[in-house]
């Protein structure tokens, strides 16, 4: 089973066994962690497992975006040097896939990052950096949409901060003890809100130009 096929069976799977709840609260350990209130992040449990205030992009599109640029990117190996990812020892060097849909689809660079564990696709900026939508790995709350643990901008100085769930107390469903929900980008919230935006336009205008041929597999219909 490939990385997106169960990407999508476990968002399949969270759907089906729970249900909507608040936050979990977040406390320090230390000076690597951040203190959140409950209304910081929103658990959105209807596509996964998420911290996020709110989900940017649409999820089967995103999916359908991250299969083309994985069927049609140029292929590369690339460092993960200045990214914040899950089990960094285990991703030094991971697969990535470049791929720019036509014009009429919207024109917008994407790229496909792949390692142990690790799945992401990246929204290419036309300042260079790259906004990073972490797709699968690292925490039980990692899903498509942004923003999430480990969804991040490459190229920036954005810094990223981790978070804990405090219990089980804190309607995350099927997490009953604390536990590390990964980092988690700290930027303006009005950047965010428009990268957020951005993203989420990205994905719809390209998904829009996909179907599946008599193969299965996808096409642009543009």
């Amino acid at each position: 089973m490939n990385s997106l096929s169960r990407i999508s069976m476990i968002i399949t799977v969270c759907i089906a066994a729970t249900g909507l709840g608040r936050a979990a609260g977040v406390h320090t350990s230390g000076p690597a962690y951040a203190v959140y209130s409950m209304d910081d992040y929103l658990p959105v449990v209807s596509d996964g497992y998420r911290y996020t205030s709110k989900p940017y992009g649409e999820l089967l599109g995103i999916l359908k975006v991250a299969e083309q640029v994985k069927m049609h990117g140029s292929h590369h190996r690339v460092s993960t040097r200045g990214m914040h990812i899950p089990d960094k020892a285990a991703n030094n060097i991971v697969a990535r896939y470049d791929y720019t849909f036509p014009t009429v689809c919207g024109g917008t660079s994407f790229s496909l990052y792949e390692g142990e564990n690790f799945t992401a696709l990246g929204f290419d900026q036309e300042s260079g950096t790259v906004v990073l939508d972490v797709l699968d790995g690292g925490s039980p709350y990692t899903a498509p949409r942004l923003w999430g643990p480990y969804d991040q901008v490459l190229n920036t100085n954005a810094p990223m901060v981790t978070v804990a769930s405090l219990d089980g107390n804190h309607g995350s469903g099927l997490m009953t003890a604390s536990f590390l929900a990964g980092e988690v980008t700290s930027m303006n919230v009005a950047t965010q809100q428009q990268l957020g935006n951005d993203y989420s336009s990205a994905i719809y205008t390209a998904s829009r130009c996909l179907r599946r041929d008599e193969a299965g597999k996808l096409v642009v219909t543009r």
